[in-house]
């Protein structure tokens, strides 16, 4: 007897194709948003694991010239993935994958550690002469958002070397920096540093300036309660804890090797003010023309920023007192006075 044959398949036949009627490829490719990390040492995996946590994008791609170590970061994070919303988590050395990205945040070259040789702009420079163009050749349209170190001038290297316009060009700036002002005022005061107003603007460094006329609780201003808060004159030694702001970076690396997760999650929020126009006000290094603030010069720096999908959107004005004034003045003279040194190799 004749064993009848078995009726085949119109297609052939696998686990996928019998589970699911449709199959992903007969789906146009709906929005995305894919944010690129170049870099994936403490501070990218940093950025890369607080944008996932905020749930901010479909896609994050760690580029960087260790394959291995960017592949073995996104897999390791991967593996989780059902918890962070199931983005799609890539590592890879080709800069191709940056291509329409919304975001991209460059944290290579950072240096997290205690060394602050003049070295340091020049291996970084180099290394944004060769990363700059290749993301921007793949991803014309995005925003760059740059971390490493030194921030100001790198970010306006980074706007030269991409030719992009100077709003989709930004630095991490003195954000940090004034959240940490914001946190040591408020343990100072035993209360919640979200009920604290501070800012810290100008060069992320030394010579960056404590707006402690701008510094309120519920808009209460604290220098009309103490009208020589923050100066030399202070009975009560609030300008320590600007020197504590300034110190926290040698400290935290002196503590546990490197400091990366506050510049994680402020990365992360400024994502989030792009893919999200939020339009919040922090204090980012921006592109200042002739600059406002005593020196006709061509810088970035920090001031308050509203920040949305276009990038900086627009700075805020604010009425500084006359040493703040004077303060901002002296801080933009450094930023440019260490510009100088590789304006001629932007040309």
């Amino acid at each position: 007897m004749a064993v009848p044959k078995k009726k085949l398949l119109d297609t052939v036949w696998n686990t996928t194709t019998f589970l699911l009627t449709k199959q992903p490829e007969d789906f146009a490719e709906s929005h995305r948003v894919k944010i690129v990390i170049v870099g994936s040492g403490y501070t990218g995996v940093a950025v890369g694991i607080a944008i996932l946590f905020k749930r901010l994008a479909s896609e994050v791609v760690f580029v960087d010239a260790d394959e291995e170590l960017a592949k073995a970061e996104a897999e390791d994070i991967s593996h989780a993935a059902a918890f962070l919303g199931d983005p799609k988590i890539l590592g890879t050395k080709d800069y191709s994958m940056a291509r329409d990205a919304t975001v991209c945040v460059i944290t290579v070259g950072d240096k997290a550690t205690s060394e602050d040789d003049g070295s340091l702009l020049d291996n970084n420079l180099a290394i944004f002469k060769d990363v700059i163009p290749k993301v921007c050749k793949y991803a014309p349209n995005s925003i760059l958002l740059i971390v490493t170190a030194p921030v100001d001038i790198l970010s306006y290297a980074a706007m030269k070397l991409s030719g992009f316009p100077p709003h989709r060009v930004m630095g991490l700036g003195t954000f940090l920096d004034s959240c940490r002002f914001q946190y040591f005022i408020a343990q100072k005061l035993g209360i919640s540093a979200s009920s604290v107003q501070a800012s810290v603007i100008c060069e992320n460094g030394p010579t960056s300036v404590p707006v402690w006329s701008a510094v309120t609780v519920m808009g209460i201003k604290l220098k009309d309660i103490n009208r020589d808060i923050g100066t030399k004159t202070d009975p009560e030694s609030w300008g320590e804890l600007h020197a504590k702001v300034i110190e926290s970076d040698k400290d935290l690396i002196a503590r546990k090797g490197y400091r990366c997760w506050g510049i994680g999650i402020c990365a992360a929020e400024v994502v989030d003010a792009i893919v999200r126009n939020t339009c919040i006000c922090i204090t980012l290094s921006t592109y200042l023309k002739g600059c406002r603030h005593g020196l006709e010069k061509d810088v970035y720096m920090s001031l308050p920023c509203i920040v949305g999908r276009n990038g900086v959107q627009t700075l805020l004005r604010h009425p500084y007192t006359t040493e703040e004034q004077e303060l901002t003045e002296n801080s933009c003279r450094a930023i440019y006075e260490t510009q100088k040194s590789i304006l001629h190799t932007l040309e």
